[in-house]
């Protein structure tokens, strides 16, 4: 089962949502807020989680810097409600992508996903 770290910019009630629906996601605004990305992909990294993020600087860590992660969902949508987020979230669940060491780009018609495995 896929456990997720939803970052600091996803909103809590979305977290609280998922939780209530059986997803293992915690929030990093309830853990260590304001910490700096490198730390946060540390902390995901530790736990084994998937970051969730609207912050596109993850991508960098990643691919240029070769930063170890868990995996990564960026959002590239633009942020709304909490409902629309949620159900956003619970489509890209529902595709029963392996979001592990794979950097998941979530776009309004579709989901690319880039392996990155290989850049450790």
């Amino acid at each position: 089962m896929m456990k997720f770290l939803a970052d600091e910019n996803i909103p809590l009630d979305v977290v609280r949502q998922l939780q209530q629906k059986k997803v293992d996601i915690v929030s990093l605004s309830m853990i260590n807020p304001r910490i700096d990305d490198e730390e946060v992909l540390d902390l995901a990294q530790r736990e084994q989680r998937v970051l969730i993020t609207f912050d596109q600087g993850f991508g960098e860590l990643i691919f240029k810097a070769k930063k170890p992660s868990n995996g990564i969902i960026l959002l590239r949508i633009q942020p709304q409600t909490v409902i629309y987020i949620t159900s956003i979230l619970e489509k890209v669940f529902a595709h029963d992508i392996d979001s592990q060491h794979t950097f998941c780009i979530v776009e309004i018609n579709r989901i690319r996903v880039v392996p990155f495995k290989d850049t450790k």
